[in-house]
C-alpha cells in the first residue's frame, strides 16, 4: 500500500501551523543574550541590543565568579601565562600528536609480553632497558633523548624513524613540569552528574514515542490503512557511515524518531529531556544530519538503518534513498521534515552552553573576570569588545550563524499538546469518512 499524498500534505500543514507557545518565564542571562543578538540580526536598536547583551553577559560572568567555575578559571590562566599557551598550542599541534604515535610504537617495541618472549638473553635486556627508558620519560624521570639512546642500542632503524620525535616530546615533557602549566593542569572539571538524567530522558522518549504512536494510528484510520502496512514509528535510529561525513563533529548519527511508511520515511524527529537549552546545543548536529543524508542517499539504493523498536530490541531499518532524499526539501534554512518533539512547547531558545563558554572567555570578559574576583565593581559597558566582535568578526560568525539557525529551530518544536491536537484533527477525519 503506497503512502498517502493527501494525508501527509495534511500533516505537514498542521506542522506547520502549528503556533503552540509556553508559559512565560523570567529569561534568564542567556536568553537575553540570545534575544540581544536577535535584535541585532533583525536590524532594531543596535544600542538597546549591545546593552542587554552586556548587561546578561556581566551577570554570567558574575555567576560563574562566585561558583568558582573551572572553565573560566582555566581560561584565565591560559591568558596570564605564555607556558600554558605554549603547551596547548604544543597539544594541538600535528607534530606532537605524531610524536605520541611515534612514542607508542617504540613502546611496543618492548611490550612486556615480548620481553618474556625473547630468546636471545642479550636482547632480552636491551628490550627491558628500552622498556625501563620509556616509562621513566613518561613519567617525567627521564628523557627521551635517553629513550632515543636505548632505541639505538637495539634497532638502528627504530632509532633512526623516532629521532625527528625526541625535541617535542622533551619540550612537552619540560612545559609539564612548569609551575604554571601544573596549576592550569591541576584545574580539572568537576563531573557533573544529574540524578535520574538518563532515566528522564528514557522517560520523554518513552512519553513522546506513545503520543506518536497515536498520532500514526489516526492516520492510518484517516488513510484507511492497516496498521501494520501503514504509518509507524520508529525509533532510535543509527545514521549509516555512507550518509555521514568522515568528520562528523557537527552532525547527528543517531535520529530519535523515525515516522515511516513501509521502507519510506516520511520525518525525523529529535525530543531533548533538557528543553530549550538543550536544543540550542544540538540545532546544528540535528539540521546538518539530516541534510547530510538527503545529500547522499541515491534514490535507487535501500539503506540498513540499526534502530530500536518501541520495547528497545535490535533491528534493522530498510529505508528507501528516495525518500532520505526527500528529507531535504528545506523551509529556508531548516528542513521541512526535521523535528524537535517534547512534552512542553518552549517559548524561545537561549545562547546555546558552548557559545556561552567561549563568550566569557574572550579577552574582554576575563579580565571583567579578573577584577570581579578581587571584589570591583564592574560596569557593563566593560564589555562592549565582546559585544563588538560577536557582531561583526568572522572569528565569532559560527555564533552568529548558530542563532540564526535556533531561531529557525523553534518553528519546528512541537509541544505534546500539540501532537495530541493533530491526532485529533485525523481521528475526526477518520470519523467522518
Amino acid at each position: 500500500m503506497g503512502r498517502n499524498a493527501d494525508i501527509e500534505a495534511q500533516l505537514f500543514q498542521l506542522l506547520r501551523a502549528d503556533g503552540a507557545t509556553a508559559r512565560d518565564a523570567p529569561a534568564s542571562a542567556a536568553q537575553r543574550m540570545a534575544d540581544a543578538l536577535a535584535m541585532q540580526q533583525a536590524g532594531d536598536d543596535a544600542d538597546a541590543a549591545g546593552r542587554l547583551f552586556c548587561a546578561a553577559l556581566l551577570e554570567t560572568l558574575a555567576w560563574l565568579v562566585k561558583e568558582h567555575d573551572v572553565e573560566l578559571r582555566r581560561a584565565m590562566a591560559w591568558q596570564r601565562s605564555a607556558e600554558v599557551r605554549r603547551y596547548t598550542q604544543l597539544l594541538d599541534g600535528t607534530p606532537y600528536a605524531a610524536a605520541r604515535r611515534a612514542a607508542k610504537k617504540l613502546a611496543d617495541v618492548a611490550y612486556p609480553a615480548r620481553i618474556e618472549r625473547e630468546p636471545d638473553p642479550d636482547r632480552q635486556q636491551r628490550l627491558v632497558a628500552l622498556a625501563s627508558a620509556v616509562n621513566d620519560a613518561r613519567g617525567g624521570a627521564g628523557t627521551w633523548a635517553q629513550v632515543l639512546a636505548r632505541a639505538a642500542a637495539l634497532h638502528a632503524e627504530s632509532a633512526a624513524a623516532f629521532a625527528p620525535h625526541v625535541a617535542v616530546l622533551d619540550e612537552k615533557a619540560a612545559l609539564d613540569r612548569d609551575a604554571a602549566v601544573s596549576a592550569w593542569l591541576a584545574l580539572r572539571a568537576a563531573t557533573r552528574t544529574v540524578s535520574g538524567g538518563a532515566a528522564r530522558g528514557r522517560d520523554v522518549e518513552d512519553h513522546v514515542g506513545a503520543s506518536l504512536a497515536r498520532l500514526c494510528a489516526a492516520m492510518n484510520e484517516a488513510a484507511g490503512d492497516a496498521p501494520e502496512a501503514g504509518y509507524r514509528i520508529a525509533r532510535g535510529a543509527h545514521v549509516p557511515a555512507g550518509l555521514r561525513p568522515e568528520n562528523g563533529r557537527h552532525v547527528k548519527g543517531e535520529i530519535d524518531f523515525l515516522l515511516m511508511h513501509g521502507s519510506e520515511v516520511v520525518l525525523v524527529g529529535e525530543t531533548k529531556a533538557g528543553g530549550a537549552t538543550a536544543i540550542a546545543a544540538d540545532c546544528v548536529k540535528f539540521r546538518n544530519g539530516v541534510v547530510e543524508m538527503a545529500a547522499r542517499a541515491r534514490e535507487d539504493m535501500t539503506y540498513a538503518f540499526a534502530a530500536a523498536s518501541d520495547k528497545r530490541l535490535p533491528q534493522v531499518l530498510h529505508i528507501s534513498g528516495a525518500s532520505l532524499r526527500r528529507l531535504g526539501r528545506t523551509h529556508s534554512a531548516w528542513p521541512m521534515a526535521a523535528r524537535y518533539f517534547l512534552p512542553e512547547p518552549v517559548a524561545a531558545i537561549p545562547l546555546s552552553p558552548r557559545a556561552i563558554a567561549y563568550i566569557t572567555q574572550q579577552p574582554a570578559g576575563i579580565a571583567v573576570a579578573e577584577k570581579l574576583m578581587a571584589g570591583e565593581t564592574v560596569p557593563s559597558d566593560a564589555l562592549l569588545d565582546v559585544w563588538q566582535d560577536l557582531t561583526g568578526s568572522a572569528r565569532l560568525a559560527w555564533i552568529r550563524e548558530e542563532r540564526m539557525l535556533a531561531a529557525e529551530a523553534l518553528h519546528a518544536i512541537h509541544g505534546s499538546s500539540s501532537v495530541a491536537r493533530f491526532t485529533d484533527v485525523f481521528a475526526r477525519r477518520a470519523a467522518a469518512i
